[in-house]
């Protein structure tokens, strides 16, 4: 007799692996530094493009030009998509260029704690062939950091561009929640959850981190923080932004943010699987049910 095969559920996915990850940011700052519109950045996102490929995401390559402070630049997003049940999606986005202006910046926390977070669950997921009931689309942005304070049209450049094309297309309809990571590796990892973060989204993430134990590592911030969750928020997708913006060389400090100290021997792969934890806690909450 035949038996019929079992559906893989959330309870075949394993554990998110943070030397993994680790793996991964070490493979991304290669491509020192990857300013937007930069050949080292167009590098950077053909790799996570490649990588991509390689787990079997579907992906493609998003060209774009944009005007910035400095005059048009040639941007790219790279976009992967694990189709799900419904024609549903969550977006998990991550930005992967550094900071202008910056000599010998690696920018492994900013940006390539979450660009390897990403891609690592991206690995897990597919190759688990558990099928979410939500579709997962994993963005990683080009042309985050602001060159002259976030004036308006200064950085944001491949989130406010991803945003453009879902209302133009409609399918910001079809998105139910918009989960940003961003400075994840500090081996003191302490989120600081933004004031302009979506309040079901807070308490969703708090209850995947108590979940696992990690409440503590999560404090709530009167800040409102520009950062690549708010163009999605102001086309009225619920989205939210883990970071931690205190990198520093002590505790409570953020002394690390944009200078040469952001290098691979300042953040640490626990934190990235703590991260990584977390946010398949949170999907396993929303996206596999």
């Amino acid at each position: 007799m035949v038996g019929c095969q079992q559906e893989k559920t959330a309870s075949n996915l394993p554990a998110f692996d943070g030397q993994k990850a680790f793996t991964e940011v070490e493979a991304l700052v290669q491509f020192t530094p990857r300013d937007a519109g930069t050949s080292e950045g167009w590098k950077a996102a053909k790799h996570i493009f490649q990588r991509l490929e390689t787990f079997g995401v579907d992906a493609e390559m998003n060209t774009f030009v944009d005007m910035t402070p400095e005059g048009e630049k040639t941007m790219i997003n790279v976009i992967g998509m694990i189709p799900g049940k419904k024609k549903e999606w969550i977006i998990l986005g991550s930005h992967f260029d550094t900071m202008p202006g910056i000599d010998d910046f690696q920018g492994a926390n900013d940006s390539g704690s979450s660009t390897g977070v990403l891609l690592e669950l991206a690995r897990l997921i597919s190759e688990s062939k558990v099928v979410p009931d939500l579709g997962i689309i994993f963005a990683f942005f080009d042309g985050e950091e602001g060159i002259a304070g976030y004036v308006p049209g200064d950085g944001l450049h491949g989130s406010r561009h991803m945003a453009v094309q879902l209302v133009e297309t409609g399918d910001h309809k079809k998105i139910r929640a918009m989960i940003l990571l961003d400075m994840v590796g500090d081996p003191d990892l302490q989120f600081t959850i933004p004031y302009n973060s979506t309040s079901d989204l807070v308490q969703n993430t708090l209850n995947a981190a108590h979940t696992l134990g990690y409440r503590d590592h999560f404090t709530l911030s009167r800040s409102i923080i520009t950062d690549d969750h708010v163009p999605f928020l102001q086309i009225g997708i619920p989205s939210i932004d883990l970071i931690d913006f205190k990198f520093g060389s002590k505790p409570g400090l953020n002394d690390h943010w944009h200078t040469e100290a952001d290098r691979l021997q300042n953040i640490s792969a626990d934190s990235l699987e703590i991260t990584g934890n977390i946010t398949l806690q949170l999907l396993k909450q929303m996206a596999f049910m």
